[in-house]
């Protein structure tokens, strides 16, 4: 994953009031924790941290923070946690989290299904994303942009899980369950609605040879 460079200073003040006047004037408060330091308040510029996240596939980055009245001034991040607001999506706080290159890291990527598999190309099935992201375990230098997931060879009713990836992600340990959903191809509907028909049809056809049967039997009893 790419380390993007991001400017910072630091907050001194706080509360929902200083928040508040910050984002009137295009900052954004955040913090900055983690390595058994002392936790950091900060003051991000706005339109800088959204240019970032505009080009980025995820909102857990991993961040070159040049902050200023801090030594030393460059920290290397990962981005914890994003607070937007639930209605306008502004964000309302960022938490950065201090790494080094060579830790291992938990954090969150997003699946990215490459191709178009032939169960929809040549019988119409209908491709099914399952988890859109996954949390992963690795060093800051080997996280991937994402998990590029080739699904071409998948016919109608095939699957793919967390349980199929170890072995094409190596670097990689996933933190998530192994029976995660990551795609299917589900039958298209018009076939689902023959099958039930078909399905109704001999049914029907079932009753009544039963029926025609029961009746047989009656008349013989009658017949003795």
């Amino acid at each position: 994953m790419k380390q993007e460079k991001l400017n910072a200073r630091i907050r001194t003040e706080s509360g929902k009031k200083v928040s508040h006047h910050l984002r009137l004037k295009g900052e954004i408060p955040g913090i900055l924790y983690g390595h058994s330091e002392e936790p950091v308040s900060l003051v991000i510029p706005e339109h800088e941290f959204w240019k970032i996240l505009h080009h980025a596939t995820s909102e857990h980055l991993i961040l070159d923070v040049a902050i200023d009245g801090m030594e030393p001034s460059s920290v290397l991040t990962l981005v914890k946690e994003i607070q937007h607001h639930p209605v306008t999506g502004d964000i309302l706080h960022v938490d950065l989290q201090r790494i080094s290159k060579d830790e291992k890291i938990k954090v969150g990527v997003p699946v990215t299904l490459v191709g178009i598999p032939k169960g929809v190309k040549d019988f119409g099935g209908i491709l099914d994303h399952g988890a859109r992201e996954i949390r992963i375990i690795t060093t800051a230098s080997k996280v991937p942009e994402s998990l590029d997931i080739d699904v071409t060879h998948m016919q109608i009713g095939d699957s793919i899980h967390i349980s199929d990836l170890a072995e094409k992600f190596k670097d990689i340990d996933i933190f998530d369950d192994e029976s995660t959903l990551i795609a299917y191809i589900a039958v298209p509907k018009k076939m689902e609605e023959i099958e039930i028909a078909e399905g109704a049809e001999e049914g029907a056809e079932e009753a009544a040879g039963d029926q025609a049967a029961e009746a047989e039997g009656d008349k013989e009893e009658k017949g003795d």
